[in-house]
């Protein structure tokens, strides 16, 4: 999405409190936003889940000098464009998760187009969703069918698996490993899914049975039967019993990974994979949607029949879905995760001190881009100076950790100095277009206060349809050919 009109603007955000998230202070997210929004107060028992830095409109960012939603200062700035309002591709998030999440997953856009035309109450948007999550701190999630040995391995570990998933769907996915059929076979990825299918539906046909096996399960962890589990997983195992009791989703950590990612590791999944995240704080990206179809482990609405279609079933190791990182030679402060998608990129912005003993010269550059990004501070304070046009002198903007700022296509921006020791962003960018949320019915927030949270204060709301808006006609242009940049050496620039 090219924008090649005005300069870096700061915005103000939304945060989301799920019932999952942190509570009060122990959560990054209350923390981060309350820095960045200084007249929040941080509520000691509320849950904080989510800071959304995006124009989606369950939580628009607008701009803090004139309250405009920032889609409407996006569609001003492109050419060609008739529209109101011009969406971003991406949500960037800073997620803080206290307990397990909902077991999840994705649809492709032909997918969602498919079940919003059916549902459009659970399924509010015609787009796809895909994730990457960037450590913060320890970070645990469920992502992706475990390879069929280790399914095959938990299944005669723990012969209550065998009986939820059906003894004869069990028996046939058994006998197809045991003879070397491949993972990538459609054979067994259809045996899979009899499993799959049987143990999900048994949560309505035999919610007794299920807690029967539940019961002997948890025996024999307690007894130390492990299979293919790590040690890891049992306090993951206890957590799960513990919010969801009888949920048939506590069997998920014997056929899903469970991956435990450090600070600064990185992991993508698109569409059609299963998932969960467990616990921790990560930096979050998102496509522009707000879709989730539901297994298990949730209160939410849980549609089996959608998610046991829209899996792909794809039996893999946990390094399948790592995304590694990569210094931009000519950006020393910079590293790249970007995964297979064009729904968005996400750089890492560390300057470990200011001084001589810095490996980073100041100023130092950001990466060009011709296209939009959003940008978050979340350690330090430093000057960024964005290039203005003419002879006149770089806008400088000073940011400090809580900073969230929109930076348009083409804006040349270098952080001039750097006031703490150490400074760390994140910023988030595509070269794609936004999807058109213009037909969307949503719930709008009525008088509150657009930095907070609508989980929060006890307000009113309306239903809003949002008027139809023109279509592009063109696709963006990819490269910096003719971006305006200049010269750093004399110049000197966020639903489960």
């Amino acid at each position: 999405m090219a924008c090649s009109t005005g300069t870096m603007q700061r915005l103000e955000c939304h945060v989301k409190n799920y019932a999952w998230g942190k509570d009060g202070t122990g959560s990054e997210v209350a923390r981060l936003f309350a820095a960045g929004h200084p007249n929040h107060q941080i509520g000691t028992t509320t849950p904080y889940a989510e800071l959304w830095m995006g124009t989606h409109p369950d939580g628009p960012a607008r701009v803090r000098e004139s309250s405009e939603n920032l889609s409407r200062l996006i569609a001003r700035g492109v050419e060609n464009n008739n529209a109101k309002e011009v969406h971003l591709p991406f949500i960037m998030k800073i997620m803080s998760i206290k307990h397990t999440l909902s077991l999840q997953v994705h649809p492709t856009v032909e997918q969602a187009k498919r079940l919003h035309k059916k549902d459009p109450k659970n399924y509010p948007d015609r787009h796809h969703k895909p994730e990457l999550a960037y450590a913060l701190t320890r970070f645990e999630l469920l992502c992706g069918f475990r390879p069929a040995t280790e399914i095959v391995q938990n299944m005669e570990a723990f012969p209550e698996l065998q009986v939820i998933m059906g003894e004869k769907e069990s028996r046939a996915f058994i006998t197809h490993v045991e003879k070397g059929v491949s993972q990538e076979s459609p054979i067994l990825k259809k045996a899979l899914r009899d499993c799959f299918a049987k143990m999900l539906n048994a949560q309505l046909e035999t919610p007794e049975l299920v807690e029967k096996l539940l019961a002997t399960f948890y025996k024999r962890i307690d007894e130390g039967v492990r299979g293919a589990l790590i040690e890891d997983t049992v306090p993951v195992l206890h957590s799960m019993r513990q919010h969801f009791p009888g949920d048939v989703g506590c069997f998920s950590p014997l056929y899903v990974n469970h991956m435990i990612l450090q600070p600064g590791e990185c992991c993508f999944y698109a569409a059609e994979e299963l998932h969960a995240y467990l616990s921790g704080e990560c930096v979050e990206c998102v496509g522009c949607s707000n879709n989730t179809i539901r297994a298990a482990l949730t209160p939410k609405f849980i549609d089996r029949e959608a998610l046991i279609d829209v899996l792909n079933y794809r039996m893999t190791t946990p390094d399948f879905y790592l995304v590694p990182p990569e210094r931009l030679a000519d950006y020393p402060a910079v590293t790249e995760y970007a995964p297979d998608c064009k729904d968005f990129t996400l750089h890492e912005i560390d300057i470990t001190s200011a001084g001589a003993s810095s490996s980073v010269p100041l100023p130092t550059a950001l990466p060009p881009l011709e296209c939009a990004s959003i940008i978050v501070i979340v350690e330090g304070e430093a000057d960024f100076e964005a290039a203005t046009t003419g002879f006149k002198a770089p806008a400088k903007q000073y940011a400090r950790r809580g900073d969230i700022y929109y930076i348009p296509a083409r804006q040349a921006v270098s952080i001039s100095r750097v006031f703490s020791p150490r400074l760390l962003a994140y910023r988030t960018f595509s070269y794609e277009l936004g999807p058109d949320h213009s037909a969307r019915t949503l719930v709008q927030p009525v008088h509150a206060p657009h930095f907070c949270s609508d989980n929060i204060l006890p307000i009113r709301t309306k239903t809003i349809r949002k008027p139809e808006l023109e279509k592009f006609n063109e696709r963006p242009k990819f490269g910096l050919e003719n971006a305006d940049l200049f010269d750093v050496e004399a110049d000197m620039d966020g639903l489960c």
